[in-house]
């Protein structure tokens, strides 16, 4: 679909406004596309992206009296969507079915948040879930995670090897995308984060 030019698109925005539904559809046609992938980003589920985009252009179409039509309404839909999309993680929060979409592409990423996961406003609650977990377990992950010290290294420094490291860090993780998940605002943001980190 040939993109609208700013010119055309104010004239679009204008008929839209008077609930003019050949002008929604050109808005829909438009950027169908664009936010699809916008959203398959970060929902990982294209049944999900799909879902979020027709709620994202039923509020456009509910509230078209609101639309400034001299600003591009790219950024309008897709300020919308992203919106729509942080509620699906709310969601997940509390919807094992949600859930069950959701996490499972969180799987590959999770070792790599330790940088979002200490950020100021997660970081004592970070700690408080860190503190929870079994004594030597914590301390490879802090070693290896935290300090960012290699295997090997903690493997001379603990005196443990190689293989009992990988085996704490893979523990430590499960524990940790369970303590999270308890923290419901908490889970939102590390989703969010993971989901807008790995396309």
């Amino acid at each position: 679909m040939k993109r609208l030019t700013p010119i055309n698109e104010q004239y679009v925005l204008q008929q839209l406004r008077k609930g003019n539904e050949t002008a929604f559809e050109t808005i829909y046609n438009a950027y169908y596309q664009q936010l699809i992938g916008h959203l398959l980003r970060l929902l990982k589920s294209a049944e999900l992206a799909k879902e979020v985009v027709q709620d994202t252009f039923l509020a456009l179409w509910e509230h078209r009296e609101r639309v400034d039509e001299h600003k591009p309404i790219k950024a309008y839909l897709f300020k919308i969507a992203t919106n729509n999309a942080y509620n699906i993680f709310k969601r997940a929060v509390h919807d094992e079915k949600v859930r069950a979409y959701l996490y499972p592409a969180t799987e590959a990423g999770y070792e790599h948040i330790e940088t979002h996961l200490l950020e100021k406003e997660n970081e004592q609650r970070f700690r408080e879930i860190l503190q929870r977990m079994p004594a030597k377990q914590r301390i490879v992950y802090t070693l290896c995670k935290l300090h960012g010290k290699s295997y090997d290294e903690v493997s001379k420094e603990l005196n443990i090897s190689i293989g009992t490291i990988h085996t704490h860090i893979k523990r430590a993780n499960q524990f940790l995308r369970k303590r999270i998940a308890s923290y419901a605002e908490f889970s939102i943001s590390i989703l969010f984060f993971l989901f807008s980190m790995y396309p």
